[in-house]
């Protein structure tokens, strides 16, 4: 159904972020099939790093919500920056650290970027952060 489900999904979104076109590596079918498999995985308690995970699943989700957009969908670099933004955001998530989901995007994702896309970037990652501790706060009490 979602063949590139499979694995990390890291090294892909580098060469994406890069120029490199991969057609259906962040559509609706990957996202569903890893967002189903990604809380299985995290529950099983092998030793899988949910991190990579997360970042495809947190790119997918802004790659298809940037694509309701005729602003970001018309334009690669805009989109570009969404993914990177994005990914600042899976490791926001994964690890509860907003600082932490910016440094790794500016360190391992994008090859060029901007003061512009690092507080976008930013801003995505602690909105998802926060999100994540309301929702853990609201399935505790």
């Amino acid at each position: 159904m979602a063949l590139y489900a499979a694995g990390s999904g890291i090294s892909e979104i580098k060469c994406i972020l890069a120029g490199f076109v991969m057609k259906g590596f962040l559509g609706f079918g990957t996202f569903f099939i890893k967002s189903l498999t990604l809380p299985l995985i995290i529950a099983s308690g092998l030793s899988v790093g949910k991190e990579g995970p997360s970042v495809h699943v947190a790119c997918c989700i802004g790659y298809l919500v940037a694509g309701w957009s005729r602003r970001f969908s018309r334009s690669s670099s805009k989109m570009r920056e969404v993914i990177t933004a994005a990914s600042a955001a899976g490791v926001a998530v994964a690890f509860g650290s907003p600082i932490g989901g910016v440094l790794f995007s500016i360190e391992e994702m994008s090859h060029i970027f901007s003061i512009k896309t690092m507080w976008r970037s930013f801003v995505c990652a602690l909105v998802a952060t926060f999100t994540l501790s309301v929702r853990a706060y609201s399935h505790t009490s």
